[in-house]
């Protein structure tokens, strides 16, 4: 059955800084109902109302799930136990091998074995772990291996101490210098390509070097089941608009309010005439935690 849940991921590149030891003496609440970090468990920060479908369901079904949901992954199931998580970067990676999604089940466009935990495991515990596979899900189970929950790197952004975020002074600090970019022209079939091949979240879209749109895995995931043939329709026709910019020079904080507002998961940094320098995501921010 598919239930129903809030967004449950962000769409950032894959690995994440380990987080600086537990210091013993800093016992600053960062939680709303006063909890500290170093007694967080995953039970503390996972989403319980998971979204999920069954493995035998069609691509097409889960694109469409997910566009409803406003959500960047689905738990795949086999009666209630996860076998997979189909994610919008998967979505991406299926839109350019061209194969019917009416046809082919979700079990072979996910990404799996999964990566589980179990709901009593400790916040740092946790967030090394998913950083040292690499993915932007954990999956909570349950002592019987059912499924319990969903943690994303949204919410391990969520409930860090501000002062984690401290280390770097701004934005151009932090950012992905260079952001990947492809002329209005260019066709959709081309930034696909190019996002599944770089394993890359999003391409911007620039006039004369200067951002006019975006596309990214989300939209991806919408114009999945859309009668648009990518061999032939322009981004300037699908992309979203307008970009949510930054400079360099601006806060950390007033990129992550920036991104809040939007809700969004990236801005495109740009300089003093407004052409394209980088592109900085949440993954980004959390970075600073390196050296923190």
């Amino acid at each position: 059955m598919i239930a129903s849940a809030h967004e449950i991921g962000a769409t950032v590149p894959p690995l994440m800084p380990p987080l600086p030891p537990a210091d013993p003496t800093d016992r600053q609440p960062d939680h709303p109902d006063g909890s500290d970090r170093a007694s967080m468990t995953l039970a503390d920060i996972m989403t319980v109302q998971v979204t999920t479908v069954p493995a035998d369901y069609s691509v097409h079904w889960a694109r469409t799930v997910m566009r409803g949901e406003r959500i960047s992954a689905l738990v795949v199931v086999d009666a209630d136990r996860p076998v997979g998580i189909f994610t919008e970067r998967d979505a991406v990676r299926f839109a350019s091998s061209h194969r019917d999604a009416d046809v082919v089940p979700v079990s072979e466009a996910m990404g799996s074995p999964p990566i589980t935990a179990p709901a009593d495991m400790g916040f740092r515990q946790a967030y090394q772990l998913i950083n040292t596979h690499g993915v932007r899900h954990l999956i909570v189970t349950d002592q019987a291996g059912r499924l319990a929950g969903i943690v994303s790197e949204a919410d391990f952004i969520h409930h860090l101490a501000a002062a984690d975020l401290l280390a770097a002074r701004d934005v151009g600090a932090v950012m992905t210098q260079g952001a990947v970019g492809l002329p209005e022209d260019s066709l959709v079939r081309d930034a696909v390509r190019l996002m599944a091949g770089q394993h890359l979240g999003c391409v911007v879209v620039e006039r004369h070097g200067h951002p006019i749109g975006i596309l990214t895995e989300r939209d991806l995931v919408r114009l999945g089941d859309e009668e648009i043939d990518f061999a032939t329709t322009k981004l300037t026709k699908v992309m979203s608009h307008p970009v949510h910019t930054v400079s360099a020079a601006e806060s950390l904080p007033t990129a992550i309010s920036r991104m809040e507002h939007a809700q969004t998961r990236r801005l495109v940094v740009v300089d003093d005439d407004g052409a394209t320098v980088g592109i900085v995501t949440r993954h980004d921010i959390v970075k600073v935690l390196r050296d923190a």
